[in-house]
């Protein structure tokens, strides 16, 4: 007994959805991964700037982010 063509289609694209998430998932690892390894790089500007408050700021929300790349990253080709 054989599927009818509606439910062979759907499984299909339940399949290709699957896949698709798959690797949106392993490429967001894999950004997230990089971006923790050269965001520390970014830093060492931050300290040449004049402007005290500024750079402050932005080397708290610039370790926020590394925080949370090296979170995601973490499984990235494990």
């Amino acid at each position: 007994m054989s599927l009818p063509p509606s439910a062979s289609l759907l499984s299909r694209l339940f399949e290709t959805l699957a896949v698709s998430t798959r690797h949106f998932l392993r490429s967001t690892r894999g950004l997230a991964f990089w971006t923790a390894i050269a965001l520390p790089f970014s830093y060492l500007p931050l300290f040449t700037l004049e402007m005290v408050e500024f750079s402050f700021r932005a080397f708290v929300f610039l370790m926020g982010i590394n925080i949370v790349a090296l979170l995601v990253g973490h499984s990235y080709r494990q």
